[in-house]
Formats: C-alpha cells, structure tokens, sequence
C-alpha cells in the first residue's frame, strides 16, 4: 500500500495521497471511467447524426430521388439528367423520400442550400455556448449534476427535434441539444479524473478519447443499417440520451469539490465508496482541508487572462485546439462529397467514416503510449504534421489515394486530440486547471463552427482541393503552435498561480547563472576541485519538487 503523508500535528491525510491509498486506477476509478465516458460516445452519436446522417445529400443520386410530376414531361426529364435541378420549377418535381434527410424534408437545394451548412453551424456554436456555461456554473453546482443535466437536456431536445414539424424549430431543439452537449463533456472528463490518483490522472485524457470514437463508429453502424430517415436517427440518440440518466447512483461526485465547497463528510463518503468498490480500506485519518486552495483567490478564469505566462499559454493551445477541430470536423463534413462518384453504391459514405473512425482508435493508442517517451510536445507535434501532410498530399491526389490518405489523416488528428487533452491540462496549475481547459476547448468548438464552411467551399467549386490544402495548412500551424509551449513530461504540476510564478522564476534565474557560468568559466573543467561545474539540488519553496541548478563550483 502506498505510503501515507500525514500532517503529524492534526493527523490528516490530503486528497491525492488518499485516492492513491484507496487504489488510483482499481475497479472503482474504472467503473467511474467507463460510466462518465458513456456520455462521450453519446456525444459522438449525437454529433454525427446532427451534421452527417440528418444531412447526406440527396442530390448525389439524383435520378433515384428525384422524380418529375408529370411523367411525360420531357424538359423535366432531360433536365434531371443533366444535373440541372435547379433550372426547373419546383411544382415540376419532388422528392421519392422526402423524410430521408433534412435537405429533402425541408428542400436545401438551390436557393436554399445555405441552410443545410448553417444548421451545422449552429449546432457547433449551440456547444461553444454550452462550454461557456458549463464554466459559469461547474464551479456552483458540481460536475455529476450538470453531467446528468446536460445529459437529460440532450435527451428531449432531440426526442423534441425528431418531431419538429418546422425547419425553424428543429433549429431551436438542435441547438438546445448541442448547448446541453457542450457541458457533458468537460462534465464527464473532470469526474473521470477527480477521482483517480495523481499517477493515473493525467492519461485519463487519452483513455477518454477512445470513447468519442468508439462512439462515431457506433453512430456509423446505426446509420448504415437502419432506413433512411433523419428523424428515426435523431429519437433514438435523444433516446440513448435519457436511458444514460439512470446511472446517476452510480457516478460518485469529485472528492475536490467537494472538499472546496467544505463538504468534507461527503468528500470522505466518496472515498470510502471507491474503497469499498477496489476492495481496500480508506485512510484511517481524516481528510485535511486544503487550505492552499481555499485560501487563494486566484480561482477563475479571470485569473488565468490575468496572469501574462497563462494568457500566452492559452494563446498557444487555443491555437492548436482551433487547427485540432477544423481538421477534425471538417474532414467529418468532407466526406459525403468525397465519396460522390466514389462507385455506384450508395454505401460508399458509410463505409469511408467508418474505416476512418476505426483508424482513430489505434492512433490514441499510439499517442498514449508515445506521450509517455517522447512526450507531450514531440507527441502533439507528430500528430499534427502527419495528419497535416496527408490533407496537402491528398489535395493534389486522384479519388482513391484522397480517401486512402484522408482516413490516415484521422490517425494523426485522434493522436492530436488525445495529446492536447493531457498537455492542456498540465500546462495549467490545479486551482484553475478545469476553467484552462474549457478555455482552450472553447477555440476548439470555434474551430468546428466553421467547419461547415470547407464543405461549402467544395460544393461551390466541385473540388476538394482548397479545403483539403487549408485544413492541412491549419494543422501543420498547430504542431508549429504545440513546439512553443513548454514539455510537462516528468513535472510535477503546481497548485496555484502563484507557485507557478515562483518555480518559473526560480528556473530563470537558474539559466541566468548557467549562462553567466559559461560566460566566467569557458574552459571549466568537470571536476569540482578544479574550479569545474557542479550540479546541486534546490528544492522551489512552494512546489517542494527538486530542481538542479548548475552553478560555479567553489575552490577549496
């Protein structure tokens, strides 16, 4: 069992060194994981099905779904196999599936073609503004209540949406659910990490992006395989939505909000609940009170913006986040007009997002274990220049290489997100971690808001060269943006903004004497007798961690 740090006059025990006791990663913070992650792969399901199933064009076979009402009509006949659709009168044709999707429910063709891409704007700015709440209100209310919140909000706005009788008010119910799925993810990944030990917290980032793709493959099979209708597709993720709710009794609460909101007992119930899950006992002592935190008043995200070092931090990272989201949801948007002409089944879009979800998961599997050796940034560097590199080639590439390099592209991008998730959240201190985060995932959601725009840009110019080539270009920008943060590999991440202030000074000041030791002593040798160079260790008075600091050796 892992060695306890009590505090010998109170005799308390503090949070991390007592979820390493109770078992930092056993059954309890696996159950937790895989019931908190659950609402990603209903995430995922929920976004394929507002952006790609409810949206697949129609018109890409035009002679099975559009019919002249008159079957003598000739013009209407030559105009159809033309292509020229929208040189007809619209009383001279209709629909053979209105229901299919939204384009030929509410007739996104033509004229009205700028409303099948806002819709998906919509929606990815509808979850932009559930980020900005989630961080209004996390704070207030805990992570359990606006996860399972969010997750019966998601639930009726799509049971809602799928019986819209309205263009304008499937808009309102798909926006309500985007908003509500906008929180449930950052919800989900705080309650997930909250409740694992230090040793285990900073992979749960990567663990916890296998299910968004598990769930992108699971929302692809139900596509595929069920009739065409947009509204059978959309009741049943808001169905799936609100059968999550149930697990409520099961979720356990974050012990660290708890303990910063002085619910001490409940935070010592939720350990005891892990315990009793891992089969080991909880700490005998009792929680201490973490005074550092409660005590600081730099807690907010006004803090982080406030604080030069994290506001250029969060510069960077929202930078990454931005080129990590449009690749990723763009290439997402790409694919229906992709597989056009791809070969005479209409499977062809089914059988593309599949094949590239499913590649997604082995490169989250290579980003964790490639974070661990080579670390974060030469991971996220990586990541970002091999998916970058396969959209430039496949821009200048015939159909089959472009869809062959395109899914190699999810590869890199899934590595890239799952790389951020961990870097982001070590490159902020404990106290404001969460609201650093949401900030950077806020760019994130920027990025996939304008997604839509790539697949508009291909349908105007009938080509997927210019999308392809500035979505690479954006991703190549994100691995440039990922090589000036700082490594976080092997360090111990501060608690409060001020600690951090006080182990960046103390480096600073280390460089200054290295440089002035180099600049003194040229020619020093290594031995200490010999006026060389020697390693000491001084320990941050905040931090507790050990830094070397070289400095001149003195003679004797």
């Amino acid at each position: 069992m892992p060695v306890i740090d009590l505090d010998r006059e109170r005799q308390t025990v503090d949070l991390d060194a007592a979820l390493e006791a109770v078992g930092p990663f056993r059954r309890g913070q696996q159950v937790q994981l895989a019931l908190v992650g659950l609402s990603w792969l209903l995430a995922a399901v929920q976004t394929l099905t507002a952006v790609v199933w409810a949206c697949l064009d129609p018109l890409r076979h035009l002679p099975d779904q559009v019919a002249c009402t008159k079957p003598d009509d000739q013009a209407c006949i030559e105009a159809l196999a033309s292509g020229a659709l929208c040189s007809l009168p619209r009383e001279t044709w209709a629909w053979r599936s209105p229901g299919a999707s939204l384009v030929s429910e509410w007739d996104m063709v033509c004229g009205r073609r700028w409303l099948l891409y806002f819709q998906s704007s919509l929606f990815f700015i509808a979850t932009l503004a559930g980020c900005v709440l989630w961080q209004l209100s996390a704070e207030r209310y805990g992570r359990r209540r606006l996860l399972y919140a969010g997750a019966m909000l998601c639930g009726l706005a799509s049971v809602l949406a799928s019986t819209a009788p309205s263009l304008w008010l499937y808009l309102v119910f798909r926006a309500a659910s985007g908003a509500a799925m906008g929180g449930m993810g950052l919800a989900a990944y705080a309650l997930a990490a909250d409740v694992a030990g230090p040793s285990w917290r900073g992979s749960l980032g990567i663990f916890m992006n296998h299910f968004f793709s598990v769930g992108a493959c699971v929302g692809t099979l139900l596509a595929w395989w069920l009739p065409a209708s947009w509204r059978l597709l959309t009741f049943l993720a808001g169905l799936f939505c609100l059968a999550y709710i149930p697990t409520w009794s099961l979720v356990v609460e974050s012990p660290q909000w708890l303990l910063l909101h002085g619910k001490k007992g409940d935070a010592t119930a939720a350990l005891a609940t892990l315990a009793l899950a891992n089969g080991t006992r909880p700490p005998e002592h009792p929680l201490a009170d973490p005074t550092a935190l409660l005590g600081n008043t730099q807690r907010e995200l006004k803090d982080v913006l406030a604080s030069s070092r994290l506001r250029q931090r969060l510069a960077l990272l929202g930078g990454a986040w931005f080129g990590a989201a449009a690749g990723y949801f763009g290439l997402m948007l790409l694919a229906d007009g992709m597989s056009r002409g791809a070969s005479g089944s209409d499977d062809s879009v089914y059988v593309t997002l599949l094949s590239a979800f499913a590649y997604e998961v082995p490169g989250i599997a290579a980003a964790g274990l490639a974070v661990e050796r080579a670390g974060r940034k030469a991971t996220g560097i990586a990541a970002f220049m091999q998916a970058g590199l396969c959209m430039v080639v496949a821009a200048v590439l015939g159909h089959t290489a472009r869809r062959a390099l395109v899914v190699a592209a999810r590869f890199g991008l899934a590595a890239a997100f799952a790389s951020l998730y961990l870097h982001t959240s070590e490159l902020f201190p404990t106290v404001v971690r969460e609201h650093g985060l949401a900030a950077a995932n806020l760019f994130g959601r920027a990025g996939a808001a304008i997604a839509p725009l790539w697949a508009f840009l291909q349908f105007k110019l009938h080509s997927s060269f210019v999308p392809l080539l500035v979505l690479g270009c954006l991703c190549m920008a994100g691995g440039a943006l990922t090589a000036m943060l700082p490594e976080t590999l092997g360090e111990r991440v501060p608690e409060t903004i001020q600690e951090l202030n006080t182990l960046l000074n103390l480096r600073r000041k280390r460089s200054w004497r290295v440089a002035l030791a180099g600049i003194l002593r040229p020619g020093a040798g290594g031995g200490a007798g010999q006026g060389g160079l020697q390693t000491q260790r001084s320990a941050s008075l905040q931090g507790g961690e050990a830094y070397a600091a070289v400095v001149p050796a003195r003679s004797a």
